[in-house]
């Protein structure tokens, strides 16, 4: 922070670069710092953030929402049921990166998804959760008609022994 600068005293310009800023990378880097400094402050406006038309600021945002971990559970939750499945990938990546066993079930739902790249990012979310009640919709994921989904759920069940 430069000079007297409160800490809390950038989150309301890093919210308005994240929601209406033209460049790509000031959007990425704003949501990096929401991600480090704005808490559950911050937590609607990288929601938002899952939006973006840019694939980096999805990403920064997906970052940033699992480095503020369970604040951001309950809303990443309700967007796994969003009609975008960019918005949902994203949604499960972060689940994933918390940790938070009160992620599995809606990682577990998440495995039935349409979309073959909403599945793999629910295999892999949860391997890294390590909770055992997934093994049985995990052992579904093997016969998965996308190669990569069967590759997620293969790893995370042997993340599971």
């Amino acid at each position: 922070m430069a000079g007297n600068q409160k800490p809390g005293a950038t989150l309301p310009a890093a919210r308005e670069i994240l929601s209406s800023d033209p460049d790509p990378s000031r959007r990425s880097l704003a949501a990096a710092e929401l991600g480090r400094t704005g808490g559950e402050e911050a937590v609607d406006a990288l929601i938002g953030a899952l939006r973006d038309p840019v694939k980096e600021v999805r990403a920064s945002a997906a970052a940033a929402l699992a480095a503020i971990g369970p604040p951001a559970l309950g809303p990443l939750i309700g967007v796994l049921a969003d009609g975008n499945w960019v918005v949902r990938y994203r949604a499960a990546e972060a689940l994933g990166e918390i940790r938070d066993g009160r992620s599995v079930t809606a990682l577990i739902h998440a495995l039935c998804d349409g979309r073959d790249h909403v599945r793999y990012m629910a295999a892999k979310g949860l391997g890294k959760l390590g909770e055992k009640r997934a093994r049985r919709p995990l052992t579904v994921a093997l016969a998965d008609e996308n190669p990569f989904v069967r590759r997620a759920a293969q790893e995370a069940l042997a993340a599971l022994a």
